[in-house]
């Protein structure tokens, strides 16, 4: 009886997912670089973004860790010691498979009311300004990502961060693989994965949800201040009457399709990055609870006009206002 020799192994191959040329050889050698937020990288790729994420050391599973991407701001969650990206921000070796999400969204632009002109405002374009592919793409990847996260937003948790797979280049989620949502319960103050959208320490809330659902439905982007500060962000009116409980008080709140308010919060979230306006994580006593670790929080002296950035919605800053609501921002029953 004779044995086969076995056959020598050859070392997997596989497409850069960012710049699309092929690399051979197993991850994290000279020529393909380290597996990525998910996906196979070629070294240059994975070199150049390899100081994109900064750890935040926020999380108490030390299994997983928060992440900051230092360009845009936005957050991410990924494994303690793997490689990971923003869901958003591409680079300028992205080519191919990265763009095609946002060559896409261009294609629906002339069909689609207000879209071009939302992301011009997100990529800091003038209104006669030809999109790049990549601004688009990675417009798309935001709204994929809001999207994504609202699924899990409710009242009393802030600071909402996940894990897609296929962002940002796909412009979608690609599988259910993730290391989960995690935000931080206003109530007890503590960073949880959010399952099940409850807290694991607090009783249940009631006024659950879908996103699916919301997609044509109205909903809201809000601004309010306290003090020296401006908070802006999207929800339901229990949303807004948290803040003024809080003692926030109340400058614009906008309503309009959900979907477009979730556009319309991406871009504003982008254009005070760029500005180097956001206060993101600064922390002071003299922030209302309400406000989270300080995500979405500007200084009072930035101005921010709602309607610049959903342009389709309606004021309903009366709804809220103090001859319309009784005691700490309760509206007055009809």
């Amino acid at each position: 009886m004779t044995t086969r020799k076995p056959r020598p192994s050859r070392p997997a191959g596989c497409i850069c997912v960012n710049c699309g040329d092929t690399v051979e050889g197993r991850a994290n050698t000279r020529q393909r670089g380290p597996d990525t937020a998910w996906f196979g990288h070629c070294r240059p790729c994975a070199d150049l973004v390899a100081d994109q994420m900064q750890p935040l050391g926020l999380l108490p599973d030390r299994s997983v860790d928060l992440y900051r991407c230092r360009t845009c701001g936005s957050l991410r969650v990924c494994r303690t010691g793997w490689r990971t990206r923003c869901h958003i921000c591409l680079d300028e070796r992205s080519a191919g498979l990265s763009l095609a999400a946002g060559a896409r969204l261009l294609t629906r632009s002339p069909d689609e009311t207000g879209l071009a002109d939302q992301v011009r405002r997100f990529a800091g374009l003038a209104d006669t300004d030809t999109i790049p592919t990549r601004a688009a793409a990675e417009f798309q990847a935001a709204i994929a990502l809001g999207a994504e996260l609202d699924r899990h937003r409710r009242d009393g948790w802030a600071d909402l961060a996940g894990d897609v797979h296929g962002l940002p280049w796909y412009g979608e989620r690609q599988a259910p693989f993730s290391h989960g949502t995690w935000g931080l319960h206003l109530r007890c103050d503590s960073w949880q994965r959010v399952r099940d959208r409850s807290c694991a320490q607090c009783p249940p809330e009631p006024d659950d949800r879908t996103f699916a659902a919301l997609r044509d439905t109205p909903y809201l982007l809000y601004l309010v201040r306290h003090r020296g500060l401006l908070k802006f962000g999207v929800g339901g009116a229990s949303r807004v009457r948290q803040h003024l409980r809080a003692g926030a008080q109340l400058v614009e709140v906008v309503e309009g399709r959900h979907a477009d308010v979730i556009a319309a919060e991406a871009v504003l979230k982008r254009q005070k990055r760029a500005a180097g306006e956001s206060l993101r994580w600064w922390r002071t006593r003299r922030m209302p609870e309400s406000f989270g670790a300080g995500t979405e929080v500007v200084r009072a002296g930035v101005r921010i006009r709602l309607a610049d950035y959903l342009r389709d919605g309606g004021d309903v800053t009366d709804r809220f206002t103090s001859t319309t609501t009784t005691g700490l921002g309760q509206a007055r029953p009809s």
